[in-house]
Order: structure tokens, then C-alpha cells, then sequence
């Protein structure tokens, strides 16, 4: 029997103290976590290793956590991605996905990861989508991503209103691309 992987968190903070408590924290709740003490070693590690999530402080020493995020989105726009900050919410923190204080705590940093790595994962044929909410703008949009079953790369993606609008799209979008891929088969063998 084969038990799935634990999802893989890339922790970054220049504070080493709370760096490794952060991921004692994350490794005693069951999460995979790969640490970074600045912004150039964390995009290596984000660009060279599976990860599901992002935990980033705001003020590292070489770059902000905003403009990191801004980077890690142009990349993989579909990785989650939190800031931490001792300070207030900055006002270009678009990009990130979730904000909270340092001082809002263990758990409730613990239940915030959960919820971003929560998604409906529904699949067609040769294909997988993720079906996320994004919950920042108002009203919230519902997000897809299309990916092959052995490939890691995003085929499709899209926004909807509702979540079963995103299911709907993300199992028409597979069916065709099922179909595709059955006609250019069937097309080479003859």
C-alpha cells in the first residue's frame, strides 16, 4: 500500500529562531517543510522543488516578501502563497493569497495552511483539474487548473462565478482534451 506524500511547505523568514519554530510547527503537523533565510535561496528552492505552499515574512533582507510573491506568481501563479508580517498589511500585498500577523498565533497560522492547501480535485480521462476559491476579491472567484495525470504542467486554467460553474468548465475542458488527444491517435495510426 503506498500513502500519499505529505504536502511540502517552503518557510521563509531572515529570523532563524523563528524560522525553526515555524517548521517544527509545520513538521509536527504533518507537513514536508524546505526553509529559506532570504528571498534568492527561497525562488531557487521554489523553482527547483515540488511545493504547495508559501510561507514568506514580509521583511526579508534582500527583497519583500510582496515583491517575492510577485515573482513566485509569474512563475507558478497557482501556488499558495501566505505573508507573515509583525507589521500591518502592506498595501501592494495583492499578490499573496492570505496575510496574517505574527502574533495571530500557531493555530491559527496551522488552520490557515490547511485551508489553502484544501482544494476539490476532480479528473477526466488522462487529465486532473484543481478546483480552488480565491476569497481575497469580492465577490470570491473559483479558479481551475488543468494538468495531465503525469505531468506537472498546467494545461488550462480559468475563472468561474461558483465552484460547481469551475467543475462544470474543468470537466467540459478535459473531455475535449480528451477527445484531442483520441483524434491525433487515431490520426497517426492510420
Amino acid at each position: 500500500m503506498t500513502h500519499a506524500r505529505p504536502p511540502t511547505i517552503l518557510c521563509i523568514d531572515d529570523n532563524t529562531a523563528a524560522l525553526e519554530t515555524r517548521t517544527l510547527l509545520l513538521e509536527q503537523a504533518g507537513y514536508t517543510v524546505v526553509s529559506a533565510t532570504n528571498a534568492a535561496i527561497a525562488f531557487q528552492l521554489f523553482k527547483s522543488q515540488t511545493v504547495h505552499v508559501v510561507i514568506s515574512d514580509h521583511l526579508l533582507p534582500d527583497r519583500s516578501g510582496v515583491e517575492l510573491t510577485r515573482e513566485m506568481k509569474r512563475q507558478r501563479p497557482f501556488v499558495p502563497i501566505m505573508l507573515l508580517s509583525g507589521v500591518e498589511l502592506p498595501l501592494d500585498a495583492d499578490h499573496a493569497d492570505l496575510f496574517i500577523t505574527k502574533g495571530e498565533g500557531p493555530v491559527e497560522l496551522l488552520k490557515k495552511v490547511a485551508d489553502l492547501l484544501r482544494c476539490n480535485r476532480i479528473s477526466g480521462g488522462e487529465y486532473v483539474a484543481e478546483i480552488r476559491c480565491d476569497r481575497r476579491p469580492e465577490p470570491v472567484i473559483w479558479h481551475y487548473t488543468i494538468q495531465h495525470l503525469r505531468s506537472p504542467e498546467i494545461l488550462a486554467w480559468s475563472q468561474a462565478a461558483s465552484e460547481n460553474a469551475a467543475i462544470q468548465e474543468a470537466k467540459q475542458q478535459m473531455r475535449e482534451l480528451n477527445k484531442t488527444k483520441r483524434a491525433k491517435i487515431s490520426g497517426e495510426s492510420i
